[in-house]
Order: structure tokens, then C-alpha cells, then sequence
């Protein structure tokens, strides 16, 4: 399947005398649109459309993006990591992440970064190992972000769950395990509140990254003493449930701990 598409990439930017420099203009790096090409990845749908639109041809002619039968199995795959977290069957959690990057569902550019983000996310909250989780969470972050140095993500548009909770994690980790970066986990927090109060994002990202924000920066600014920004950010978590009508139990009682 990747290599289909790489192929017929390549074929109508050569017809249309189009460089790679040129094509890669603005979506990705050109490096990237080799692998694209040389079958080695497999782009997000957003990139994809992109390049196709910078091509002059509706992608819905040539290729349907994900089929619905690798939809309903990513989120099958979702439902069973959901399932084992709840249980809190870690250990099976992070065998069943393993073998799934087997999987050739798992070369394509998001659900490769669901994957990366939620093992780095198991391995900080769990196995304490700080640097490995920020070397996934990174990786993840480059999958559809070019940069040389982490700073750099504070100028780019986040588009994606992936992306926000890839840098939720960055921002976990560094909290944890300051020597990794000098960049300051609360400038991280609240770069993705900030984001996400844009409310350009799609609703099911904000309900699920917002409240949980907000609580991280609450407990950052308890553990500092700073008893006044961290109400703010508890009644900014409150207010958030109290308005959507979505109350998890757990969270807010998380949040009136921290009072």
C-alpha cells in the first residue's frame, strides 16, 4: 500500500515537471516526500491531501486515504489498550503495543504516533524511564513535524490529538526529568491551553486534553507554593465540566484534592 502510493506520487509530480523541493513546499520536508516516494512512509491524510492538492489531482480519484477496514482495526486496537489501562494490566498494555509495531497498519503516519506517544507515555508513568519516553515522544512529533530543536514546536500549528499528547507527554516527562531539556514544562502546558482555547480544534480533543491540563498545571503551581494560579487552573478545570456537561469523577476529585 505504501509503496502504491509513493509510486504514484512520483509519477504525476514527474508528468507534471514538479521537484520535490518545489512539491514539498510548505507541507513537509523534501526528505520526507523521498520516503514518501521510495515507499518508506506513509503519510497523514492532511499531508497526503496536500501534496495532491499542490499536484492539481483530487486524491479521492486515485486513493481513499485509510480503508474502512484499517479504520475499524486502529480503533479496535485503541479499544483493547483503552481496555487493558482501565484494568490496569500494564504489562499487557505495553506487549500489546509491541506487537503491534509489527503491524503494517503502524507504518502510517498516525497511528505510528498513537503508538510512540502511548509508550512513551507508559514508560514514563511506569517504568520511571524518563529518557527513553522523551526519545518516543519526540520521534512521535517528527512523524508530521519538521524541526531540529523541541523549542521549535512552540511555532507550529498543532493539528492532531497525536501532536497534543505527544507534547502533553514532553511536558510530563521534563517535570520529571528537568537535565533532559532546559525548556519549561509549564511554558509546554500552557502552550497547549492556549491552543486549545483557540477552539479550532475538533471537540472530542478538547474534552479529552483540556481538563487534564489544567490539572497538571494545578498541581505544578501547588507544589510551588503558588496557591493563587493554581486555583485559577482548578476552576478552569471545574468550569470546564460544569459547561460541557461531561464530569468525570476521578478527575475533579483530583482537582478539589489539590484545593
Amino acid at each position: 500500500m505504501n509503496h502504491h502510493i509513493g509510486t504514484l506520487i512520483k509519477e504525476l509530480r514527474l508528468a507534471k515537471q514538479i521537484s520535490q523541493s518545489s512539491l514539498c513546499e510548505n507541507i513537509c520536508s523534501k526528505e520526507y516526500i523521498s520516503k514518501i516516494e521510495n515507499g518508506h512512509k506513509i503519510p497523514s491524510d492532511k499531508i497526503l491531501k496536500n501534496i495532491f492538492n499542490k499536484l492539481g489531482e483530487n486524491i479521492s480519484a486515485f486513493y481513499p486515504i485509510l480503508s474502512v477496514a484499517e479504520l475499524i482495526e486502529f480503533n479496535a486496537d485503541k479499544k483493547q489498550i483503552d481496555d487493558y489501562l482501565a484494568k490496569h494490566q500494564i504489562d499487557n498494555c505495553m506487549l500489546y503495543l509491541d506487537e503491534l509495531s509489527t503491524h503494517t497498519l503502524y507504518l502510517c503516519d498516525e497511528p505510528l504516533q498513537y503508538l510512540l506517544g502511548k509508550q512513551a507515555y507508559l514508560i514514563a508513568q511506569y517504568k520511571k524511564d524518563y529518557k527513553t519516553a522523551y526519545e518516543l515522544s519526540i520521534k512521535a512529533l517528527s512523524i508530521t513535524k519538521t524541526f531540529y530543536n523541541i523549542d521549535e514546536i512552540l511555532n507550529y500549528h498543532l493539528y492532531t490529538l497525536e501532536e497534543l499528547w505527544s507534547l502533553f507527554n514532553i511536558a510530563f516527562i521534563l517535570r520529571k526529568a528537568p537535565h533532559l531539556n532546559k525548556l519549561s514544562p509549564i511554558h509546554l502546558y500552557t502552550h497547549i491551553l492556549n491552543y486549545l482555547q483557540r477552539e479550532i480544534l475538533n471537540y472530542d480533543i478538547i474534552r479529552q486534553i483540556y481538563p487534564l491540563t489544567c490539572l497538571h498545571l494545578a498541581d505544578y503551581y501547588n507544589s510551588q507554593n503558588e496557591h493563587e494560579k493554581a486555583a485559577y487552573y482548578i476552576n478552569e478545570g471545574i468550569n470546564f465540566f460544569n459547561q460541557n456537561y461531561s464530569l468525570s469523577l476521578d478527575l475533579l476529585n483530583n482537582l478539589e484534592r489539590l484545593q
